[in-house]
């Protein structure tokens, strides 16, 4: 671990706290999708989709996406990550549960067409997002790279770092783009309630793995000689409490505004009911009167 994070430019006598790691890989990655977005909705939408609408909201969303990630692996969190089990958790989930569904809301419908352009592409996307499909990618993902001789692995191998960080983004992408992601090559439309029930239901593995973590001993080698100053056992109660709690309760939140949003098009179609009816009572009452 500590021959990993020498490689990366770190210097043990300062705090990790002010250390920004400045991958390279990664900000290579970060450079290239935030080039691509910036070509895709200026130029190439102006020779391939002049008509297309440009939603500010979207925009925003997708630039803050990147934004978020930049922070996740270059700031000093990433190097948290490397010397805690704690700051680990914490990038894994910025990544998964808020870089991921930003960059889905960002990305437009005509966009989405274009990059699931041909067949292969479309259905493979088809199948990769189904609602029965995204979840176990989702959490399979999760549970494998926790598995303690794979982390070990993972936190003294760069490359496996860096492929561990784009599997979190891709599986999280995959799994939100049921729930907000361009309509286009879908294998099942999720209504209101169902989304609800879909992120719930999505949520159960995350906190059995949350839990686990935060009552079992200590698992991971790499980490039972952390640089922040807590034991190894609180470390990892720390960061099973991060994905567990947080991770629920922001699972938890989605689903309420799902919920909600439910309830109101239930009462918006009530209402055109009620209004339905009681015209239609009003001419049989004029018809009557005739």
């Amino acid at each position: 671990m500590l021959e990993h994070m020498r490689e990366m430019g770190l210097d043990f006598s300062k705090p990790w706290y002010i250390q920004w790691t400045w991958d390279p890989i990664f900000l290579v990655f970060l450079l290239v999708i935030i080039g691509l977005f910036l070509y895709a909705i200026g130029p190439y939408r102006t020779m391939v989709h002049p008509q297309a609408q440009l939603k500010r909201g979207q925009t925003i969303a997708f630039l803050l996406g990147v934004f978020v990630l930049f922070v996740a692996l270059i700031s000093p969190l990433d190097t948290f990550a490397m010397v805690s089990f704690t700051g680990h958790m914490s990038q894994h989930l910025l990544v998964s549960l808020i870089v991921s569904p930003l960059l889905v809301v960002g990305i437009p419908e005509w966009l989405a067409q274009a990059i699931l352009k041909g067949k292969f592409a479309q259905t493979t996307w088809k199948w990769l997002t189904f609602p029965f499909i995204a979840p176990v990618l989702f959490n399979a993902n999760i549970w494998l790279w926790h598995a303690p001789p794979i982390l070990n692995a993972m936190m003294s191998n760069h490359n496996l770092h860096a492929l561990a960080q784009v599997c979190y983004l891709v599986t999280g992408i995959i799994f939100w783009w049921p729930l907000f992601g361009a309509r286009v090559e879908r294998a099942y439309e999720l209504n209101l309630l169902e989304k609800m029930l879909y992120i719930l239901l999505s949520d159960m593995p995350m906190v059995v793995i949350g839990a686990g973590l935060t009552f079992m001993q200590p698992l991971y080698d790499i980490y039972k000689h952390n640089l922040i100053g807590l034991s190894p056992v609180t470390d990892q109660q720390l960061g099973g409490s991060i994905m567990w709690i947080p991770g629920a309760i922001f699972m938890i939140v989605m689903a309420s505004i799902l919920f909600l949003r439910w309830m109101l098009q239930l009462e918006a179609r009530q209402k055109e009911t009620d209004a339905a009816l009681a015209l239609a009572l009003e001419q049989g009452m004029e018809d009557e009167e005739e």
